[in-house]
């Protein structure tokens, strides 16, 4: 399940201060002790960087979050699944060119042609199950996995197999099912056989029914219940539970040979080509794009009352994995906050402050949708004020840049002659619209 929404609208969010070492600095501007919270793992070449927890495993008796408490991570799941699909292909039980026909009965027509490759990289033309209301009036009850799949493949195809890509819980629904088919295992007792024993990860498991019981208690916006969803309807798309550590261990396991064959995992993390020729961001599990410049491999997961997001960066080896309790708080804002302090992706922060900058800095600037942000200078400090909301206080940084408190996404500023802007850098979205200065 996917939420990128809540990802994007948190980039450029001011958030509140804390002084302690740099990364327990930015857990502690990103969360809140009477709050759900966030566990984060931080790891470069195989040494931990960091690894933190902060907020409340459940607000009713204030019990805290653990550094080894056990998260449900949604739609990373898929990893799991596409890399479950990728051993059966390496034993011989199934090709990649094998169609869901091959594998399920009573499929519709459309639906038993699409490959299994195609369905791996959410290019085969099949619909999202989530966005049918019919479904969602009845996700609610425990139903058996045959019932489900009847269910959820009454919608119709939203285009040909190789056409574009649709991301598709749908699909990831029905290789769990090719997975019981061919393994003779349900799939929770697959995963747990053949990549949770073997790597270690003892305290990851598939919930089968019910909305799981981990001893994490999940929220949603304003620290209320979210919405029910039976996890017996998420299934191979995104019902695992795991804890930092367990998915330290998934990620060495995967690149190193220990799940699947290196070649293997190249097919994960390589865009998939459309048969116009064109590439999609996903490879088999995974997607592929680039953020802040660099090739990153990684994926989100929503799913009622948790979120979750793990990234590798392959040219500096690091990986970062962080959970989320509330499934309207998107822990990509911390994970990005905390790489970009690890590489040095942002301009420093000065305290030698330059004259010229500063009276260059100081004035009004208007955005592109016609709101004003007054930038003003008090005693040695800068602060920022957006219309009339409250005044932020901004951390200089070099380059002529400035950003926000408890944030690496950062503003640069530009001369030219005598007009000057201001150019939003996002980690996530690379350069936004300038700010123009109007006095």
């Amino acid at each position: 399940m996917l939420r990128t929404a809540v990802f994007i609208a948190t980039l450029f969010a001011p958030l509140s201060f804390a002084k302690q070492n740099p990364f327990s600095e930015t857990l502690a501007c990103h969360t809140s002790d009477s709050n759900p919270g966030v566990a984060v793992r931080l790891e470069q070449s195989g040494a931990v960087i960091y690894s933190g927890v902060a907020g409340l495993a459940n607000i009713q008796n204030k019990q805290r979050l653990k550094l080894d408490d056990v998260f449900q991570i949604g739609s990373v799941s898929k990893q799991f699944t596409a890399a479950a699909i990728l051993q059966l292909a390496e034993r011989d039980k199934l090709k990649l060119s094998n169609t869901l026909g091959d594998f399920i009965e009573g499929l519709p027509k459309d639906y038993a042609k699409v490959t299994i490759e195609r369905v791996l990289s959410h290019t085969s033309g099949l619909p999202n199950y989530n966005n049918d209301p019919r479904i969602r009036n009845i996700w609610h009850k425990e139903k058996s996995f045959d019932v489900i799949i009847k269910e959820i493949t009454k919608q119709s195809m939203i285009a040909g197999s190789g056409e574009v890509f649709n991301y598709s819980n749908t699909g990831y629904v029905l290789l769990g099912k090719v997975i019981e088919v061919v393994s003779g295992l349900p799939y929770a007792d697959y995963l747990k056989a053949h990549i949770f024993k073997p790597l270690q990860m003892n305290h990851s498991y598939v919930i089968r029914q019910g909305e799981g019981s981990t001893g994490t208690t999940g929220y949603t916006s304003h620290n209320e219940s979210p919405i029910k969803v039976d996890r017996s309807w998420i299934h191979a798309s995104g019902a695992i539970t795991s804890t930092l550590e367990d998915m330290s261990r998934w990620q060495q396991g995967l690149m190193n040979g220990k799940v699947i064959s290196k070649h293997s995992y190249q097919k994960m993390i390589t865009p998939t080509v459309l048969s116009n020729g064109e590439t999609s961001p996903y490879g088999f599990g995974l997607y592929n794009y680039p953020i802040s410049g660099k090739v990153t491999v990684n994926h989100e997961g929503w799913i009622p009352g948790f979120m979750t997001w793990s990234i590798y960066l392959p040219e500096n080896d690091l990986y970062a994995v962080a959970f989320s309790n509330n499934d309207a708080k998107h822990p990509g804002p911390l994970v990005l906050d905390m790489i970009a302090k690890q590489l040095k992706l942002s301009p420093a922060p000065i305290t030698d402050i330059n004259k010229d900058f500063a009276e260059d800095l100081v004035g009004k600037y208007q955005f592109t949708d016609q709101r004003i942000m007054t930038i003003s200078q008090e005693n040695n400090q800068f602060f920022a004020q957006k219309n009339n909301e409250p005044k932020q206080r901004l951390t200089l940084r070099a380059d002529k840049a400035f950003s926000f408190e408890c944030t690496e996404n950062y503003y640069k500023l530009k001369k030219i002659n005598e007009a000057i802007t201001l150019t939003p850098v996002s980690l996530y979205r690379g350069e936004g619209q300038p700010l123009r200065k109007i006095l």
